[in-house]
């Protein structure tokens, strides 16, 4: 595997295409990093933390912690994989769109790609919405912005900007970069909260709240 690496690496193109690629995911884990305004980061971690075996946990788990920190890629890439699969279910069930797919060629598959990130910032709009309710249900923003229809449009268009710009991220990935970039974001969303994970393991284990 090793010498696989360093033989692609020897290649002008293929080097590129990696640097590039390595470029787009370390521009998207510092939109991680940055948080959305009006929003009581601190008691928002702290909420997640009593929800770590839940579905949103999970999600959490997906976006990297940027979801548990109310960053402006909380969403991460979920908005874009639920339209994606939406829109492929309504192919099916749809003829006009099942004809777009596979008789219009290229042409028909670009529309059905523009249809798709339509739908994407759709429901970016709507889970974005649906965040802010949870947060402002459990008292989790900022004590101004509890009852701000200014900080709730700020937060809403924020957190839907934001998933469009990881779905544009992607598709950079995918064609100047190596492999899907959705594949490969949700990938090292994953595997940045190895560290974190491990840190936590081996403190649990020496203070004896965890066994080997």
């Amino acid at each position: 595997m090793l010498q696989t690496l360093r033989n692609a690496w020897k290649i002008e193109e293929i080097r590129r295409k990696i640097l590039f690629t390595l470029l787009i995911v370390l521009l998207y884990r510092l939109g991680n990093a940055i948080p959305v305004p009006y929003v009581n980061v601190a008691a928002l971690q702290y909420y997640f933390t009593q929800l770590q075996n839940t579905v949103l946990g999970l999600y959490n788990v997906m976006s990297g912690g940027a979801f548990s920190s109310a960053t402006i890629f909380a969403l991460s890439i979920q908005p874009y994989i639920n339209a994606s699969i939406i829109i492929q279910l309504l192919c099916i069930a749809i003829p006009a769109l099942e004809r777009l797919s596979k008789d219009e060629g290229e042409e028909g598959k670009k529309k059905i790609a523009a249809i798709t990130r339509y739908a994407t910032v759709g429901i970016g709009l709507l889970m974005g919405f649906a965040y802010y309710m949870l947060m402002k249900s459990n008292s989790l923003l900022d004590a101004s912005a509890q009852n701000s229809v200014f900080a709730a449009i700020v937060i809403v268009l924020t957190f839907t900007s934001g998933s469009a710009l990881i779905m544009w991220l992607g598709e950079q990935i995918t064609e100047f970069g190596i492999g899907n970039g959705i594949s490969i974001i949700l990938f090292a969303s994953i595997i940045s909260r190895l560290p974190t994970s491990i840190v936590t393991t081996v403190r649990n284990v020496i203070s004896g709240s965890l066994a080997w």
